[in-house]
């Protein structure tokens, strides 16, 4: 799965997320799970929670916003997922929104 996320320019929205990611993660176990590595070096993987999808969270809360995939072998199902999350926080005005 390859979801492009575009993280905020707004310096106190990147330090929150930021906070928020590491609240999230720290002292958790967590799972990865590595999909590919690209020629230029971008690595795609997610990261699983026992709490739920942390992509999920980061887009519910404003934190990133999430483009189009450019590639067909992306996950349309947590695609549409992520996007309920984009509009939770649009409708709520969270972070970047």
């Amino acid at each position: 799965m390859n979801f492009l996320f575009t993280p905020s320019t707004d310096k106190d929205v990147v330090a929150e997320g930021k906070a928020f990611v590491e609240g999230f993660i720290l002292g958790v176990n967590v799972g990865i799970k590595f999909d590919r590595v690209e020629e230029n070096g971008t690595l795609y993987a997610r990261i699983y929670h026992p709490n739920g999808d942390i992509a999920y969270e980061i887009v519910k809360n404003g934190f990133s916003k999430l483009n189009q995939p450019k590639h067909t072998d992306f996950d349309a199902d947590h695609f549409r997922h992520l996007k309920e999350g984009e509009t939770i926080a649009k409708s709520k005005k969270s972070g970047i929104w």
